[in-house]
């Protein structure tokens, strides 16, 4: 992946973060309670008070998952075998023809 790739894929993720988590939101909860309903071993769970709050739910369901899931997923994802390395890079001032400036995105 060439540094400009790298750049436009980290701007597309800025721009569609929000969007993204509440993606991630909605499925980690909906998956939660279909596992809920399928197990039969968790009967004790009233998903009838969860459909009057499904909100309050939903956030509550995915700051859980992510507490106990943050690290270790980043740790697997380092163990993967074609894990990219990303850096960081600053945009670097390039001379135009003309004599002025202009932002270089993904040189150092």
């Amino acid at each position: 992946m060439t540094p400009a790739q790298q750049h436009k894929i980290s701007a597309l993720i800025d721009k569609y973060n929000d969007i993204l988590l509440n993606s991630m939101r909605l499925a980690v909860a909906e998956d939660f309670i279909n596992l809920i309903i399928l197990n039969r071993d968790d009967t004790d769970f009233e998903l009838n008070d969860f459909l009057k709050d499904k909100e309050n739910y939903y956030q509550f369901i995915l700051k859980e998952f992510l507490k106990r899931n943050s690290s270790p997923v980043a740790a697997e994802l380092g163990k993967m075998e074609s894990s990219p390395t990303f850096r960081k890079t600053k945009p670097t001032k390039e001379k135009t023809p003309n004599g002025k400036s202009k932002t270089k995105p993904g040189s150092r």
